[in-house]
Parts: C-alpha cells; structure tokens; sequence
C-alpha cells in the first residue's frame, strides 16, 4: 500500500501554506506525490461557461474530461468519501498520499497548530497523531516528532524517513 498521512488542524492554522512547501520540497527529491483535500463546505471546481460545466449544470451526474497531460471527474456522490476511499480513486502510481484535513478520521496525522489562530490544542483530542507543527514549541514539549511550523523542510525529511519505514 502506498504511504499516506494528512495534515489536519482548524481552519486558519497555515494547513494549506505548509502542504505546498512539503509538497514543493519532496518533489524536488524526486518524489510523486498525490494531495486529498476535505472541503467542509460544497465546492465547485469548475469554471462556468466552460462545457463541462454547462454539461453538469444540465444535469449530468458525472463529467471527465481529459487531455495528453491531466484528467478530472466531477461526479454527484451520495456520501462523502473518506480518505482511504478517496485514494482508491487516484488514476496514478505514486510514492506518498498527503491529505489536507480529514482530522476526524484514523489516519496518521500531522497536527498543524498556531498560537494565533485563538484554538485550542488538539493533542489530547486527535487520534492517530504522529507529528506536530506548531509555532507553539512548548506546548508540545513533553511531545515526539514535535517540529516548528515555518521548519518545512524538517517536516518533509521526517516524511521521507514515514515513507521508508511505512508498512
């Protein structure tokens, strides 16, 4: 099974900040990687007018469209897919999964926690939590694998070591 982990937190913690400069930095070791978003809220992904979107708004359940280099579904589900059903859905081989929310699910966790986001600390709540990245050091002090927010690349080389010893 390919390694997968999220990094989970509140709203206006820096989850999707962080995401992008791991995500950055494995790829330049040459890693392939795949990204989960939970979106709590009902997106729309795509643009209006565009013909896929027209065919939707006429009432298809499911549109896909594809080119040389990308493919997209856009589908009507009954029920949100949880992370392990989402990454059964991933058209391509990669190295790692790394998700974007997902906290009330049990999948190893990133917790990205900020001092000024005014919430509380989620250790003690969240299951599954193999790291943390705060700008908070000690609150996680008595705490493994507890690393500084802005120190991302600390953050993706301890991803590579998760992916090296995944089982």
């Amino acid at each position: 099974m390919t390694p997968y982990l999220t990094f989970a937190g509140y709203s206006g913690s820096g989850k999707t900040t962080l995401v992008i400069k791991v995500i950055n930095y494995l790829k330049s070791k040459g890693y392939k990687i795949a990204a989960l978003k939970h979106d709590g809220h009902s997106f729309e992904m795509d643009k209006e007018g565009k013909d896929t979107y027209r065919m939707k708004q006429a009432g298809a359940n499911c549109v896909a469209i594809a080119s040389n280099s990308k493919l997209a579904v856009i589908s009507d589900t009954p029920k949100r897919f949880t992370f392990i059903e989402l990454m059964k859905q991933i058209p391509v081989d990669v190295d790692i999964i790394i998700g974007e929310g997902f906290k009330d699910e049990h999948i190893p966790k990133i917790l990205v926690h900020r001092k000024a986001n005014n919430k509380p600390n989620l250790y003690g709540e969240e299951k599954n939590i193999i790291a943390v990245a705060t700008d908070e050091l000690h609150e996680f002090a008595n705490i493994n694998n507890v690393f500084h927010i802005d120190d991302y690349e600390k953050i993706a080389e301890f991803i590579i070591n998760y992916i090296d010893n995944f089982n």
